[in-house]
């Protein structure tokens, strides 16, 4: 739900109060509660269709965004460092030659390549 919202927001889309529900892929009931525990945290908001007041739209607040923004930057340095990781302790091919890695997994220590 939240990365449904993260990415309408980002693309200037404003996100229905049950395309929000939707996008759980749960019952409408299961995600309007997903939704308040969401507002009590204040990581989203609703707000009323200007044109429509039949129709509830929910957003990002600006501390959900900071926190989806942290969360997605976090994700990525530690992608960052697993593939300077395994460049660095992995980028040798098992009879000495150098080359590229398209997939390594260490485990135990064991280098595995996967391709």
């Amino acid at each position: 739900m939240l990365l449904d919202l993260y990415w309408r927001d980002s693309q200037g889309l404003k996100t229905s109060l049950t395309s929000f529900c939707l996008a759980s892929k749960a019952s409408e009931m299961t995600g309007r509660r997903c939704l308040a525990e969401m507002e009590a945290q204040g990581i989203v908001e609703r707000f009323p269709d200007p044109f429509d007041k039949r129709r509830i739209y929910v957003r990002l607040t600006a501390a959900g965004q900071d926190k989806m923004d942290a969360c997605f930057q976090t994700l990525l340095s530690g992608y960052a460092q697993t593939c300077h990781d395994c460049a660095r302790k992995c980028g040798d091919a098992p009879d000495g030659a150098r080359q590229a890695v398209p997939f390594c997994i260490a485990i135990d220590g064991v280098r595995r390549f996967r391709r």
